[in-house]
């Protein structure tokens, strides 16, 4: 299965489970970080085997949240969808800071109890 395949199939079965009824709420900061990093939604470089994988990974799950994002606001304000997508850059970026930081390991641990914590993520959380 190629890459593109794979990423349309990540967007679709996100969008399946975001409710279309969820409109005029901008996501939430924080919880938009620790969603990319702890690998929600899985995206193709999830796979690749290359050092830059974990960045280009956040770019693609930024990509399908953000265009889920504008789907389902379609009827919002210019500003609004601006502010939303906004906070999904901001969220890359933070999460592209954390991942070269030299707490790697530790957020590594930290996410992974995390997850097991809290075994049922809402992909509502992340639009």
């Amino acid at each position: 299965m190629k890459d593109h395949k794979i990423f349309i199939k990540a967007y679709n079965d996100v969008k399946k489970s975001i409710d279309p009824e969820k409109k005029g709420v901008l996501p939430d900061l924080t919880k938009l970080v620790w969603y990319i990093l702890m690998g929600v939604p899985p995206v193709p470089a999830d796979e690749y085997e290359m050092p830059e994988a974990q960045e280009i990974a956040v770019d693609q799950r930024i990509a399908i949240l953000k265009a889920i994002f504008v789907e389902i606001n379609n009827d919002q304000p210019d500003d609004f969808i601006d502010k939303g997508l906004n906070i999904y850059d901001s969220a890359a970026k933070m999460a592209k800071e954390l991942i070269k930081s030299e707490n790697t390991d530790e957020l590594s641990k930290f996410l992974d109890r995390y997850i097991k914590y809290y075994p049922h993520l809402e992909n509502d959380d992340l639009i």
